[in-house]
């Protein structure tokens, strides 16, 4: 049997999870492969990107994952990092809504979520009422045969509840907005609690009856958890994996099928990198980059899924860290975090209190906080100066918490094409991206494109990915 090329564009935690996870398959199917990985840039790890700086650990990108994953978990063995993991401090529990310029806790139990405030007696009414609320008919008008989270939000927990609950909580995690993106693609266990149970409720009881010390929460199962040297550890891990080649600093500007040359063989790839005057060839090709260059590299060979891809919509998030000494840490409740609905004179979306999250994330005694800011709610934050940026960051951080000191760090990122909305056309688009590339053997999708945002589902995208396109060199024809 000939040696096989497999190719991964992207050494991002998808992209470096398929590359290991080919590499394992092939051994188990005792395939000589070859396993290269081509990356624009000079490191692993895409937006899962830690800096170190004089005794801060700022997480650029994501900053935790949730163990609830199998396959990750197995995925983490595989790379060696197990013993690396980390949880959250019990701090974690505690999380906060910026309100009429107060921090308020969000609580846990009914009876104090009833007294919080956080809803009026007319919204804490509605929301009562939710188990009795029908299922929704899958013949009801709605865009594109989909329904928005702030729609499902409204619909099950009334219109209060989805404006100060639900609408923040999407800004958290995809710096979006609730009336355009799709629930199924968005929050896929929500939508199953309706489904499986006819009520969020009722499906929340039964959740907490298997798990009692989870309490009563529609959140997703799991420990909230870390690596030691942060989230960037695992493409780390993986990029060192003998079994695999990353070459760095190799942008693919063009990819191409190349046509069998008889009907015995499945042809290949051609992938043209910048500054190389010879393209490589590949027997499988994953691109695992995000949707925006996934869909230049697919024109030539799945133009279908590459003007699906191109629809995405990907907005500019800044993150800004900044770290304060003194009483600054005493001035904080211990929290995960902020999360900041609209109307409140603020453009932070969020703030993640990373010193209360993790051990070593800041000096001894100090308090260091993540702020979250643009997204699809604040398109004009993009042409902010960075001068701006900060300035912004550091005035709604001092209000929000309350600080009389200025920070003595910080550290500024920004990603023009940050998080995927799955918006409303999300499942077709999944549908048409998945029917053309049965159509093209060999050819693979992984990222955070179509099948979820969050690092452990990255992962695990990759992971089948990779599992998937070495099977298929096992037995394509003229293997």
């Amino acid at each position: 049997m000939r040696s096989r090329r497999l190719i991964i564009i992207g050494a991002g935690v998808s992209g470096l999870a398929a590359a290991h996870a080919a590499a394992r398959t092939a051994a188990e199917r005792e395939l000589n492969l070859e396993v290269l990985v081509l990356e624009k840039e000079s490191q692993a790890g895409g937006k899962a990107l830690s800096l170190r700086r004089s005794g801060w650990l700022v997480e650029a990108g994501p900053g935790t994952f949730l163990d609830n994953e199998p396959e990750f978990q197995e995925l983490l063995a595989e790379a060696g990092l197990s013993e690396q993991r980390i949880t959250a401090d019990v701090a974690s529990k505690h999380r906060f809504l910026y309100r009429d310029r107060q921090l308020c806790e969000i609580p846990s139990h009914p009876l104090r979520f009833a007294t919080s405030g956080l809803l009026g007696p007319l919204g804490l009414l509605r929301m009562g009422m939710e188990p009795f609320i029908p299922r929704r008919s899958s013949g009801a008008p709605h865009s594109g045969g989909d329904e928005s989270v702030w729609g499902f939000a409204a619909r099950r927990l009334g219109r209060q509840a989805a404006d100060r609950l639900i609408a923040p909580m999407i800004l958290g995690v995809y710096a979006g907005d609730a009336r355009r993106l799709s629930l199924p693609a968005s929050l896929p266990r929500l939508a199953a609690l309706e489904e499986e149970h006819g009520s969020l409720i009722k499906g929340m009881i039964a959740k907490r009856r298997a798990a009692p010390e989870r309490g009563l929460s529609a959140g997703p199962s799991g420990e909230m958890s870390s690596f030691r040297d942060g989230m960037q550890s695992l493409p780390k891990a993986l990029a060192a994996d003998p079994r695999i080649t990353v070459r760095y600093g190799a942008t693919v500007e063009a990819l191409w099928k190349e046509q069998a040359p008889d009907l015995e063989k499945t042809g290949g790839f051609r992938l043209f990198i910048a500054g190389d005057h010879d393209p490589l060839f590949a027997d499988a090709v994953i691109v695992a980059g995000e949707a925006w260059a996934a869909a230049d590299l697919l024109q030539g060979v799945a133009p279908i899924s590459a003007g699906r891809l191109a629809e995405i919509e990907m907005p500019h998030v800044a993150v800004v860290a900044l770290g304060y000494d003194g009483d600054a840490l005493s001035r904080v409740p211990p929290g995960f975090g902020v999360l900041v609905p609209r109307g409140q004179d603020t453009r932070t979306l969020g703030c993640v209190w990373d010193s209360y999250l993790f051990p070593g994330r800041s000096r001894d005694g100090c308090l260091l906080v993540r702020a979250m800011l643009g997204g699809s709610v604040d398109p004009d934050l993009g042409g902010l100066s960075d001068d701006e940026l900060s300035a912004l960051a550091r005035r709604d951080v001092t209000e929000m918490l309350g600080l009389e000191r200025e920070p003595v760090f910080e550290e500024r990122v920004r990603w023009p094409r940050a998080i995927p909305q799955y918006d409303l056309q999300h499942s077709s688009r999944i549908e048409a991206v998945s029917a053309e590339l049965a159509t093209v053997p060999g050819l693979f999708l992984a990222g955070n494109s179509l099948e979820g945002v969050s690092f452990a589902r990255s992962g695990v995208t990759g992971r089948r990915r990779g599992i998937e396109a070495a099977e298929w060199l096992a037995t394509a024809p003229g293997a």
